[in-house]
């Protein structure tokens, strides 16, 4: 009997350390999966935000030059916003068949125009990201080079270098105010 005895006592530790590993293991599976959940939150956010970053500005607001896309200045809407002190009507240089043009002084000194487009236009995010790509591609001394651009969901703006004197239509045609933009404009040209 006493054999029989300590045989249920060593099967009795047996499954009490038994239980004990299966607990431990479940429990450490608990950790590891909670960990995993933890993480994989962690990275679905940080895409999210560089999702919604990417669909709002393209990229972050505080340094001038974020992101660089074929040469080209990739503006948020607030640096723009603050170079031409807020779209100020006092810094309309122009009115095209797109929209209205502005002076604007970047934060590092440089003087451009912007041209902001129209909503009138009713141009989609991919006719304009064709529009900058061949904008990109033109290179020539009689143009004005394209600096960069801005594209938010529903404002859309080019950036280009600034001519100081006034554009070539005022020198050709003197005196005759906007003339030559109201043809282009009717003509869509």
């Amino acid at each position: 009997m006493d054999d029989d005895m300590e045989y249920r006592r060593k099967e009795r530790t047996v499954l009490v350390v038994i239980v004990v590993l299966a607990s431990l293991a479940i429990a450490s599976l608990l950790v590891a999966f909670s960990y995993y959940c933890y993480i994989r939150n962690k990275v679905s956010r940080r895409l999210n935000d560089c999702k919604r970053v990417d669909r709002e500005y393209k990229c972050d607001s505080g340094n001038l030059q974020v992101t660089t896309d074929k040469g080209l200045q990739v503006f948020t809407f607030k640096q723009l916003h603050s170079a031409t002190g807020g779209f100020s009507k006092s810094n309309v240089v122009g009115h095209g068949g797109f929209g209205l043009v502005y002076r604007g002084v970047l934060s590092d000194g440089r003087k451009v125009a912007i041209k902001l487009m129209d909503q009138a236009g009713k141009q989609g995010e991919d006719e304009f990201k064709v529009e900058v790509d061949l904008l990109s591609r033109l290179r020539s001394p009689y143009l004005l080079a394209l600096l960069g651009y801005c594209s938010d969901n529903s404002r859309k703006l080019l950036v280009y270098e600034f001519m100081a004197n006034g554009g070539l239509q005022e020198h050709l045609y003197p005196g005759s105010g906007n003339l030559f933009l109201l043809l282009y404009d009717s003509f869509n040209i």
